[in-house]
């Protein structure tokens, strides 16, 4: 799975990353202090995603580009919620949406995947 990391603690070793199937987040945490992999907000990741009590956990996970999304966590914010069906009457969804994919080769078009949702978003 590729991802682009939201959140990220490096003292402790933590992120939350915002995965390409825009399915829930998942959540990285280093356990082994021995083996080092800083991640920072706005990298580009690859990782395994496993299943674990309902929580999606990022395992293995494989810098593709440094600070490839730098901001995409403030921009989001900026951008605000949008509202579920049940605030928002029938009439007043939208009738299709546009899916930005993650495509081509992981690290040459980490950057176009990232570029593509900052257009999106007005960022």
């Amino acid at each position: 799975m590729n991802g682009v990391v939201l959140w990220s603690d490096v003292r402790q070793h933590k992120a939350v990353i915002w995965c390409e199937d825009q399915g829930d987040l998942a959540f990285y945490s280093q356990k082994q202090p021995w083996s080092s992999m800083d991640l920072h907000e706005g990298d580009l990741v690859c990782f395994d995603l496993t299943l674990q009590h309902k929580t999606r956990l990022a395992v293995n996970p494989q810098v593709l580009e440094e600070a490839a999304c730098a901001g995409l966590a403030q921009r989001l914010t900026v951008a605000g919620p949008i509202k579920s069906n049940r605030e928002q009457p029938a009439s007043d969804l939208p009738v299709s949406a546009q899916v930005i994919p993650f495509e081509g080769s992981r690290r040459r078009n980490g950057a176009n995947a990232c570029r593509a949702v900052r257009e999106r978003i007005g960022g």
